[in-house]
C-alpha cells in the first residue's frame, strides 16, 4: 500500500472513534469518476471525498474536497444516502459514517491537484467488476439502485 495512504489509515485506526466522511458520486457520459493513490496502482479505487471537519456543512466539505483534489468545481450536489462502513486495516477495525451526494461537475477533463491521487473515469458497464470501495456503494452504482437507496451497512470482513 502507498506510504501516505498507509500513514493515513494507521492514524484513523489509532483514534478508536468513528470517522465521518463526505463523498461524491459523479456519473457522466455512462462513466463514473473515482480516484486511486497515484503511487499504488494496485490499490482499490474510492469516490472523491474527505473527512467532515469543524465548521463544515456536508455540502461545503464536499465542495472543498473536489476543489482541493481536482481541477473541477461542483455545480450541483444532491444528498443520496448514508453508509455505515466497517472495515479492517492491518487488523484494526475502522468505522466510518459516509454520506454520499450525487454530484455534477463543471468539466469532464478532471485532473488531480494532489500528486498522491489520480482520477479515473470507469465505464458504467464495467463498474461492478472494478475494486471500488465501499463495495456496497459500487454495487448500487453499477445496478442503478443508488438513486433510490437511503442507508447501507458495509460490514467488515
Amino acid at each position: 500500500m502507498a506510504f501516505k495512504q498507509d500513514q493515513f489509515f494507521q492514524a484513523v485506526a489509532s483514534r478508536q472513534i468513528p470517522r465521518i466522511r463526505i463523498a461524491g458520486i459523479v456519473v457522466a457520459d455512462e462513466a463514473v469518476l473515482v480516484q486511486q493513490p497515484a503511487d499504488d496502482p494496485n490499490s482499490c479505487f474510492a469516490f472523491i471525498g474527505g473527512e467532515y471537519e469543524v465548521g463544515d456543512t456536508f455540502e461545503t466539505r464536499l465542495r472543498k474536497e473536489f476543489e482541493e483534489e481536482t481541477n473541477a468545481t461542483v455545480v450541483e450536489a444532491r444528498y443520496l444516502f448514508c453508509v455505515e462502513n466497517h472495515f479492517r486495516y492491518r487488523g484494526s477495525l475502522i468505522q466510518q459514517a459516509e454520506h454520499y451526494f450525487l454530484v455534477s461537475l463543471d468539466r469532464r477533463d478532471v485532473e488531480s491537484r494532489e500528486g498522491h491521487l489520480k482520477q479515473y473515469w470507469i465505464p458504467l458497464l464495467q463498474f461492478g467488476s472494478v475494486d471500488v470501495r465501499p463495495i456496497a456503494v459500487r454495487d448500487a452504482v453499477a445496478d442503478g439502485s443508488y438513486l433510490s437507496m437511503r442507508h447501507f451497512v458495509q460490514a467488515a470482513d
